[in-house]
C-alpha cells in the first residue's frame, strides 16, 4: 500500500482582526507511524480535525475559525469554517 502523509491546519480570527494558526498546527500523521496502515493513519487526523472543531465552537469571541485535513501534495480533502472575514461596509 502507498505512504498516506496528511496534515491537519486550524487558523482563527479573533476579535481583533488578528488572524494565526492555533497553538499546536499544523499536526501531522504518517502511515508509517502506524505500520502502514492508511485507514488508521486517516482516523487519527479525522480525529484531530473534529477534536480542533469542537473546541473551537466553544470559544464565542473568535470572528474565524477554519479547520482543514490536506494530503502531503496539498489536496484539500476536508475543510469546515465557523463565521466570516469581516466586511468594511463599503462596496467595490
Amino acid at each position: 500500500m502507498a505512504r498516506t502523509i496528511l496534515r491537519v491546519n486550524a487558523t482563527q480570527l479573533d476579535a481583533n482582526e488578528n488572524f494565526s494558526t492555533v497553538s499546536g498546527f499544523p499536526k501531522t500523521f504518517d502511515s508509517n507511524s502506524y505500520e502502514g496502515d492508511t485507514k488508521k493513519t486517516m482516523r487519527r487526523a479525522k480525529a484531530a480535525y473534529h477534536t480542533e472543531l469542537a473546541a473551537g465552537y466553544s470559544v464565542d469571541n473568535r470572528l474565524m475559525h477554519t479547520v482543514t485535513i490536506e494530503s502531503a501534495d496539498g489536496r484539500q480533502l476536508f475543510r469546515e469554517c465557523d463565521g466570516a472575514m469581516p466586511t468594511d461596509g463599503e462596496e467595490e
